[in-house]
């Protein structure tokens, strides 16, 4: 009976202990969605999550012959369900669902990853506890078939393809993006770590890998690690923190065909989030820059 009572009081001292040190490290203390779960939490819960939906949606089962399929039905479906917060190309999601965590990712990013039966499992029966919901219920069969259809289409349509299936008129042609900046924005007063904070706010994550921010492993957009030391931004404008500013304030200005949409982000904010860029890799033309290049050059007459 002794013993019995010492291992049970082993077993409650050690659910206490890794309980508390779980409570602590995973950070549950602070459960705000403005901050974002440390990196192994996340991953963990990733794991999780892909394994058993991944076993539960072997069961689903989908109609002989059953293909992608962009039409305006079906984009139009789209729209009206997923894109407030999913986004669409070239469209940003809604305001409320870029503040949320998790924030809902991109689909065209999914859609390369993910089978066509575990898209249809998502629909169908949501996920607890991330804003996904559960269309059972409320669309028929049919119509989640069509979304899913849909969404296994969209890494094939360009922004101009999504606005013409969902029947928006383009937008008049925009002068060269490579042009001088109108947009003069207090560069100096930026805040780096406050740029951190709006890049994951604004769901800038969701569609890039950015150094500091915890997300999925997408292949979206480009990974940002380096872009503030690159000699142009988006291929077409001088990489100074006026244009990067402009960049990120309306892309579509910039270059019309560009996948990455206005997300509504003001002057100041796009200077703080241009700073973060800069921290993570120094301009071409600023002293760090020019010295991180040096050492690169001296390291490889080395190899020689």
């Amino acid at each position: 009976m002794r013993r019995f009572r010492r291992y049970a009081l082993v077993s409650a001292l050690t659910l206490v202990v890794a309980g508390t040190a779980l409570f602590g490290f995973g950070e549950f203390w602070s459960l705000g969605a403005i901050s974002q779960h440390p990196f192994w939490l996340y991953k963990s819960i990733v794991l999780v999550r892909d394994a058993v939906t991944g076993i539960d949606a072997k069961n689903v089962g989908l109609p002989e012959g059953f293909a992608p399929v962009a039409d305006r039905g079906t984009a139009l479906l789209y729209r009206e369900n997923c894109a407030p917060c999913h986004g669409g190309p070239g469209v940003a999601p809604e305001d409320f669902a870029l503040g949320m965590m998790p924030v809902p990712p991109p689909l065209a990013g999914i859609a390369g990853e993910r089978s066509a039966k575990e898209i249809f499992w998502f629909i169908r029966n949501g996920l607890k506890m991330s804003g996904m919901p559960a269309w059972e219920g409320r669309l028929s069969r049919a119509e989640m078939l069509d979304l899913t259809a849909f969404v296994e289409a969209l890494p094939t349509l360009t922004p101009a393809d999504y606005r013409r299936l969902i029947g928006e008129l383009e937008a008049a042609p925009r002068q060269d993006g490579a042009g001088e900046t109108s947009i003069i924005a207090d560069t100096s007063a930026a805040d780096a770590e406050r740029g951190r904070l709006l890049m994951r706010l604004h769901a800038c994550r969701s569609c890039h890998e950015i150094p500091g921010l915890v997300g999925a492993n997408v292949h979206v957009g480009p990974d940002l690690s380096e872009a503030g030391s690159r000699r142009y931004i988006a291929g077409v404008l001088k990489n100074t923190p006026q244009n990067m500013v402009r960049w990120i304030i309306d892309p579509p200005a910039v270059d019309p065909l560009t996948a990455m949409p206005d997300l509504g982000v003001t002057p100041a904010q796009a200077a703080d989030m241009a700073a973060y860029l800069y921290q993570l890799a120094p301009p071409p033309n600023s002293r760090a820059g020019k010295d991180e290049r040096d050492q690169g050059q001296e390291v490889e007459d080395r190899g020689r």
